[in-house]
């Protein structure tokens, strides 16, 4: 199985970087959150690890290269019932599984799980957060492809690793979904975070080495975006046959 990660920057799925000459992908916290859920409840190791091994089975598709990926099949277009930017969403989504989906059948069918990750971003709207979800959703499945997941974190991914290490841990982190992802905004999700980790902004490096080694567990994580995120990984993961 190959698992195909496109996301932001290096604070959530992660980032490519020149190391000794050689292009290498660095995973980022919410990479090893996918990592550690289909670990525990369908592969049983850790593919992010069987990679860095030389294994193989990761491959990083940065926001640039699907923007302007050249969409074929049906096309999505803006419309009235989805806006502009939902729109962008699904093209989005669209690429990957294009790309995804050229992966596998050059590497004899192998099944894939292609993960696009967006933050929700400025607002804490609900209803924006559920059209970015489903724009995805529909890019996906203008393809067939029965494996593609959203994530998408609400307001954004701070609030998923606050959830695990504020204090009492993972409890009532639904109420995170209801602040400002705005970083100007007073007590920011992003100053939140900073003061749990002693006063300074966490690195990307920081942050994944929290998940990776457990301070941060994602199968105690609940709240709201969380929980639709990873249902859609194990529709995803049920349907790639693990």
């Amino acid at each position: 199985m190959k698992l195909i990660l496109s996301g932001e920057g290096p604070t959530d799925l992660g980032t490519v970087q020149l190391v000794a000459g050689k292009w290498e992908f660095v995973p980022g916290p919410m990479a090893w959150i996918v990592d550690k859920i289909l670990e525990v409840d369908y592969t049983a190791y850790s593919l992010l690890e069987f990679h860095q091994a030389g294994g193989n089975c990761v491959i990083y598709v940065c926001k640039s290269k699907l923007n302007s990926c050249r969409r074929e099949g049906r096309t999505l277009l803006p419309g009235f019932k989805y806006g502009k930017e939902n729109a962008f969403f699904a093209r989005n989504a669209q690429c990957l599984a294009l790309h995804a989906k050229k992966i596998s059948e050059e590497d004899s069918g192998i099944p894939v799980i292609a993960v696009l990750f967006r933050d929700g971003d400025g607002t804490n709207s609900k209803e924006e957060w559920s059209k970015k979800v489903e724009s995805m959703r529909r890019g996906f499945a203008s393809q067939e492809f029965l494996t593609g997941v959203p994530m998408v974190p609400n307001p954004k991914s701070e609030a998923w690793m606050i959830c695990a290490l504020r204090n009492p841990l993972y409890t009532n982190c639904a109420s995170l979904e209801d602040q400002s992802g705005n970083d100007n905004s007073p007590n920011s999700l992003k100053d939140q975070l900073k003061a749990l980790c002693g006063g300074s902004h966490p690195s990307a490096e920081k942050q994944a080495y929290l998940v990776k080694y457990g301070t941060v567990d994602p199968g105690r994580i609940d709240m709201p975006s969380f929980s639709v995120f990873k249902q859609d990984l194990h529709r995803a993961a049920q349907n790639a046959g693990l």
